[in-house]
């Protein structure tokens, strides 16, 4: 088995060789003077399993990564596998407006084009996973989140919403707390109000989770609203940090802490995904 990472995809390409024993393929990438990406794959791949890693957080990452698993194929690769920590789009999983295209569909259909199998982690919408003819693994890491959490002073799990709450929970009963969700009321187009559960939050310590933070500005309402209700500590934790527009800066102006998975490789990438990707892909190569 052979790892080809996309520039997104280097670091937890490094563990996840670590794990699997697999060497990280050299990848040159570089930009021709006309803003063309070129990708070539450095090592041999003839007879190969080639796992190409890389999040598809931007465009140029989706063309890096396809660019990546059609060298690989056309290098004689005997299987080409995907690891796609942090699948992009998902969230266009539907026609919202006609008009629209079906952004999560077009993605999965590129990506299954060059590769024989592949998976994601915690993909936004499963509604897209039926996208793929192909066998597509979304890796629920929970138990990695709670696990990461198993020896802290958390005294209460919330999620922000009432989506989220199935993870809340999940978590919560791992390391043995309370769990519970913030409510969400729609006033208007533009408004949503949000409403604490009915539970004492006075001097307690609260972990907040939600799947994805990208704006940030449901977490940090949250986050305002925990400590007007007398949390002492608030610990923010996502499976996907994008972060946009410095919205760690701002979370972090009103929590105690933030700590995401390594889908999305950044300052508070402290939880590491790669053992349980590693362990889906030593069951392929078996």
């Amino acid at each position: 088995m052979l790892i080809a990472p996309t520039r997104s995809g280097s670091s937890i390409s490094a563990k996840i060789s670590t794990f699997t024993g697999a060497a990280v393929a050299a990848v040159e990438n570089k930009r021709f003077p006309d803003g063309e990406m070129y990708i070539r794959i450095l090592d041999s791949m003839e007879g190969e399993d080639v796992v190409v890693v890389g999040s598809t957080r931007s465009d140029s990452d989706i063309l890096e990564l396809m660019l990546l698993m059609n060298a690989a194929r056309e290098g004689g690769a005997r299987r080409v596998f995907i690891v796609n920590p942090y699948f992009g789009y998902a969230r266009q999983h539907m026609v919202y407006k006609r008009g629209e295209p079906v952004s999560s569909k077009v993605l999965m259909q590129c990506l299954e084009m060059f590769s024989d199998r592949g998976m994601c982690v915690e993909m936004h919408d499963l509604e897209t996973l039926k996208y793929s003819r192909k066998s597509f693994v979304n890796l629920d890491v929970t138990k990695t989140v709670a696990e990461y959490y198993s020896r802290s002073t958390v005294d209460l799990v919330i999620s922000p919403d009432d989506g989220g709450y199935q993870r809340a929970r999940e978590i919560g009963r791992i390391i043995g707390v309370q769990s519970a969700f913030i409510e969400k009321k729609r006033l208007d187009a533009k408004t949503v109000e949000m409403k604490l559960p009915d539970l004492d939050f006075r001097g307690r310590s609260i972990l907040l989770v939600d799947d994805i933070i990208s704006t940030g500005g449901t977490i940090i309402k949250a986050t305002k609203l925990l400590k007007d209700g007398g949390a002492r500590q608030i610990f923010v934790t996502a499976i996907h940090g994008i972060f946009a527009n410095d919205s760690d800066r701002k979370i972090m102006e009103v929590a105690s802490d933030i700590a995401v998975t390594d889908t999305i490789e950044g300052t508070y990438s402290k939880i590491s995904v790669s053992r349980q990707i590693s362990e889906e892909l030593n069951r392929w190569i078996r």
